[in-house]
């Protein structure tokens, strides 16, 4: 359950985790975004009679936050979406195969965004994921104009 709460990318409460892991014995310093580094860690830390507790009481924290709503933070993938249409749209000539793919992957967008609208990541969202916003929406006119 760590690892699948862990991978859902919510920067918070992974950065909580890496204290829990770098505070248990023989773990040393975690890289919190390595998913290797985790595994590693874990493998390490629960070794340590005190911590699987408190990675219990983490990962139930973490289920409760996101009010068990196991969608990963669309600011992982939101460059690498935004890019796709804006990388076949800024071709000499746009295909209607290419136009049918960005269309493809604006909806997939929509749909993940919305799943997640009630994410700490969207309901608050930081600065960061405000300009990947903005950078969709600008992306995602683009495609449906040419629709």
């Amino acid at each position: 359950m760590v690892s699948f709460w862990w991978s859902r990318g919510d920067g918070l409460v992974n950065h909580q985790l890496g204290q829990i892991l770098s505070g248990a014995a023989g773990v040393g310093e975690v890289e919190i975004t390595d998913p290797q580094s985790i595994d590693r860690a874990l493998r390490i830390a629960v070794a340590d009679p005190a911590v699987p507790a408190e990675l219990d009481q983490w990962w139930q924290m973490v289920e409760t936050r996101r009010a068990g709503n196991g969608t990963r933070n669309p600011g992982l993938g939101l460059a690498q979406s935004i890019r796709y249409p804006t990388d076949r749209l800024d071709a000499v000539t746009v295909t209607p195969e290419a136009l049918g793919e960005c269309r493809r992957q604006v909806a997939a967008v929509d749909q993940a965004i919305i799943s997640a609208k009630d994410l700490p990541e969207l309901a608050h969202p930081d600065a960061e994921m405000l300009d990947f916003l903005a950078r969709y929406l600008e992306a995602r006119s683009w495609v449906l104009a040419l629709a």
